[in-house]
């Protein structure tokens, strides 16, 4: 990894010397990139404890695409499917729970705009391009829990089964992005850039059905209260259009 680094700072640092800034270099263009890797879930999420969501870091893929306006400025739509992973032993051991079943992860799919701000650095034209940017994402992101089922013995717990299912959950998020893209032939390159959803406090509603010895069942709604805070580290693919 800190070779990767030292070679791409090499690269920037060479490049940098031949090169010169064209702030309208992108101007009337669309790009698309597509992103993916590991997502990093907060110490609140993280937490094993009653106050917590017993999460794991996780994976994502993200879709973004943009329009240039003028002066590099421009705006777009991203698409995100966030995935942590559950902590189910932890959980399990933190409910007192004598078997347990646990069934997809924490998922959130995010819908949001964007506006961004591109710094085109024109290594050699028509050839090869730096573009330095930076963007800011609002929308609206879905959130679900994990199917669980934990069981008990009738001699410890006056509940045999204990179930938790996810509701729908629709909240608003603020985040943004900012990174390095490097194309060749205008239209092909790499993204690598850094994500961040900034913190803010939601409630997550789901169902819990108890289910007990005699079979009789009583069912009933809840919500999780946490923050939901990420930061991701994003690499992935460019597509640049419109340049001719």
């Amino acid at each position: 990894m800190k070779t990767t680094f030292l070679v791409l700072a090499l690269t920037l640092i060479n490049s940098w010397l031949i090169a010169q800034f064209d702030i309208k270099y992108l101007d009337k263009c669309g790009y698309l990139k597509i992103t993916a890797g590991n997502i990093m879930s907060n110490d609140d999420m993280k937490r094993t404890d009653e106050s917590g969501l017993f999460a794991k870091n996780g994976y994502f893929i993200g879709f973004d695409y943009n329009h240039i306006i003028t002066h590099g400025f421009g705006i777009g739509i991203n698409i995100q499917i966030d995935r942590y992973n559950f902590n189910k032993e932890a959980f399990a051991q933190f409910a007192l729970a004598d078997d347990y079943k646990v069934k997809g992860r924490y998922a959130s799919t995010r819908w949001g705009l964007n506006i961004v701000q591109n710094i085109p650095i024109v290594v050699s034209e028509n050839n090869f391009l730096i573009n330095i940017y930076g963007e800011a994402n609002a929308g609206l992101r879905g959130f679900s829990i994990p199917a669980i089922d934990l069981y008990y013995s009738e001699l410890n717990n006056k509940w045999v089964e204990v179930n938790y299912r996810t509701r729908m959950n629709t909240m608003g998020y603020l985040g943004f992005s900012a990174g390095l893209q490097f194309i060749i032939a205008d239209f092909l390159g790499i993204n690598i850039s850094y994500n961040e959803v900034l913190r803010s406090r939601h409630s997550i509603r789901y169902s819990i059905r108890l289910t007990d010895a005699f079979e009789q069942v009583e069912e009933k709604e809840s919500y999780l209260h946490n923050y939901l805070d990420s930061r991701s580290l994003q690499f992935g693919v460019f597509f640049l259009f419109g340049k001719y």
